[in-house]
């Protein structure tokens, strides 16, 4: 099954008001591995590290040309995977969603991105074949190879009607 997200209705929150602590926590981790630098380093968040989190982990390379930038899926987590219904790994972000909900997604990123800070999302993904799922997530901007420049966003979603 392929669901296509079609509408999403987001609420961007940078003062990171979480009600899932396990997103705190991962906002108080970034913070602490960040250490003083614009961001973390991708290798500051091993996958030992992140196990608890890895089945809802999603990463995104940076792709940026002098016209645009695009956000690249890297990781896809499988309870991510299990949600959509598709595992989109290798594709860009605007190829795999509606118009409407892309702009979300991308103000989102963008955002995260531009200001190197943690930002906390929360809201609804409308799928084609199915109703609506309410969410909770942190995207946090990552830097490679002990770069300056933020090249990847870390993201950690939890679902309300998770089982």
């Amino acid at each position: 099954m392929n669901r296509q997200i079609i509408e999403s209705r987001f609420r961007l929150d940078s003062s990171l008001r979480f009600i899932r602590p396990e997103l705190h926590e991962l906002a108080a981790l970034w913070e602490e591995k960040r250490a003083g630098r614009i961001a973390p380093d991708r290798a500051d968040f091993s996958p030992f590290v992140l196990r608890p989190y890895l089945p809802r982990i999603l990463i995104y390379e940076i792709v940026s040309s002098q016209a645009e930038r695009r956000f690249r899926i890297r990781l896809y987590g499988t309870l991510i995977s299990q949600y959509s219904g598709r595992d989109p790994t290798g594709r860009f972000v605007d190829e795999i969603m509606s118009e409407q909900a892309y702009a979300d997604f991308n103000r989102g990123l963008s955002w995260a991105t531009d200001e190197a800070r943690p930002l906390r999302a929360v809201g609804s993904y409308y799928f084609v074949d199915r109703s609506f799922v309410e969410f909770e997530s942190i995207t946090m901007p990552l830097t490679v190879g002990g770069g300056d420049q933020v090249e990847q966003l870390l993201n950690v979603t939890y679902y309300d009607d998770e089982g």
